[in-house]
C-alpha cells in the first residue's frame, strides 16, 4: 500500500476533550519562553475550567510534564512575568490559582520588554535581541503574503471590516498585537495602558476579532 492510499483516522475536534492554546502563544511568545514553559502553559490550558481558572499543584504539572519543580515554578514566573497568566496565593495548606488572562492583556513583545525580562530572570538579552529580529522578519513576510490575499471575516474582507469600522459599525474590534485599536481624527490609534498611541502601520497588519 502506498503512502498516498494509507488509510488513517485523524482527530475529531467535535469530542469535548480538547482543550485551547491562543495561537498567538504558539506563534510568537514560545520561541522567547523555551519548550518548558510551553509545556506548563498547555497544563494549565488543559486543567482551565469555564472561567479560565485552573489550580494543578506544581507536583501534578511536574509529573504531567516529567520535568523537575524548578522548571515548573520558574515557567510560572515566566508567564507571569508577561502577563499570559496571574497567579493567586491562597494559602501554604492549598494550591495555587492561576487565572488564563486574555491575549489583549499580555505585554507586547518588544525590544523593551525583553530587555525587562532579560534583567528580572537574569537572561542573555543579546540572544533575545537576536530571536526578536528574526521574529519582526518572519512576522513581516507573513503579513505582507497575506496582505496580497483576500482575507474574510465573517463573510467581510478586512478592508470591508476597517471600512465599516470607520462609519461607526462595531461588530468587530480592531486589535495590533493584542492592544485594542480606535478610529478617530481620520487616523488609527494604538491604545497601550490607556494611552493613544499613534498608528503608523498598515491596515493589513490590524486584526480583527
Amino acid at each position: 500500500m502506498t503512502e498516498e492510499n494509507k488509510q488513517f483516522e485523524v482527530r475529531d475536534l467535535r469530542e469535548r476533550n480538547k482543550f485551547v492554546v491562543d495561537d498567538k502563544f504558539l506563534n510568537g511568545y514560545a520561541r522567547f519562553l523555551g519548550i518548558y514553559c510551553v509545556g506548563v502553559y498547555n497544563s494549565f490550558c488543559r486543567h482551565a475550567n469555564k472561567e479560565q481558572k485552573c489550580w494543578p499543584s506544581i507536583k501534578k504539572v511536574s509529573q504531567e510534564l516529567n520535568i523537575c519543580r524548578n522548571k515548573v515554578i520558574g515557567s510560572i514566573k515566566y508567564l507571569e512575568f508577561w502577563q499570559i497568566i496571574e497567579k493567586q496565593r491562597i494559602g501554604k495548606m492549598v494550591t495555587n490559582r492561576y487565572f488564563l488572562l486574555d491575549k489583549k492583556q499580555w505585554k507586547p513583545l518588544n525590544e523593551i520588554n525583553l530587555k525587562e525580562f532579560s534583567e528580572v530572570h537574569h537572561i542573555n538579552f543579546t540572544g533575545l535581541r537576536h530571536k526578536l529580529q528574526e521574529f519582526i522578519t518572519s512576522t513581516s513576510i507573513v503579513r505582507k503574503h497575506n496582505s496580497k490575499l483576500t482575507q474574510k471575516k465573517g463573510g467581510l474582507s478586512f478592508k470591508e471590516l476597517s471600512d465599516a469600522y470607520k462609519k461607526g459599525e462595531r461588530s468587530y474590534k480592531p486589535f495590533f498585537w493584542g492592544d485594542e485599536m480606535r478610529w478617530s481624527q481620520n487616523r488609527w490609534w494604538v491604545i497601550k495602558d490607556g494611552e493613544w498611541l499613534k498608528f503608523d502601520g498598515n491596515e493589513s497588519e490590524i486584526e480583527w476579532e
